[in-house]
């Protein structure tokens, strides 16, 4: 299985929900949330060239400031950040390895935060970690127990959890 960003970012919001993205299991596509969310992804930024996708990657946002490459991943909210930072990582990591040398940013426009993100080594690491721990989820025959956090409440696959 190809680790992908999207699953990049399930992972760090609920163990759970990336072995249930991994396993082809989406969400209802009429869910509010994930409407409300593609309504900011298209309505943000209407100027700037969006989506790039490439091997593993959908990058929502490509901006060039100067000679900097700049790669940016649009939130409807900043309360998933851990996760955004790990899916932008995830982005910078596969473009270095390709040689090309970027700089992210997690854009919130209802919010209007930007936040910058750097591929550090500790990051890198961190990164490192955790796609091992994907890999063995992916692996395993049944999804990670259920367990409440605070993304649950507006999550699309609460019913398959704690119904």
């Amino acid at each position: 299985m190809n680790i992908t960003g999207n699953l990049v970012n399930a992972y760090y919001i609920c163990p759970r929900k990336f072995w249930l993205f991994s396993r082809q299991f989406n969400p209802d596509p009429e869910f509010e949330l994930l409407i409300f969310g593609r309504i900011i992804s298209e309505e943000s930024y209407r100027r700037e060239k969006k989506e790039y996708v490439l091997d593993g990657m959908k990058i929502d946002l490509v901006k060039r400031k100067e000679k900097e490459i700049i790669i940016c991943e649009i939130k409807k909210s900043s309360i998933g950040t851990k996760a955004a930072i790990m899916q932008v990582s995830f982005y910078l990591k596969k473009l270095k390895e390709k040689g090309i040398s970027a700089r992210g940013e997690i854009l919130i426009p209802k919010e209007k935060k930007k936040i910058s993100v750097e591929l550090t080594k500790d990051l890198e690491a961190e990164l490192d970690r955790g796609i091992s721990d994907m890999k063995a989820i992916i692996a395993g025959d049944s999804p990670p127990k259920a367990i409440k956090n605070n993304f649950c409440k507006n999550c699309a696959f609460y019913e398959l959890c704690f119904a």
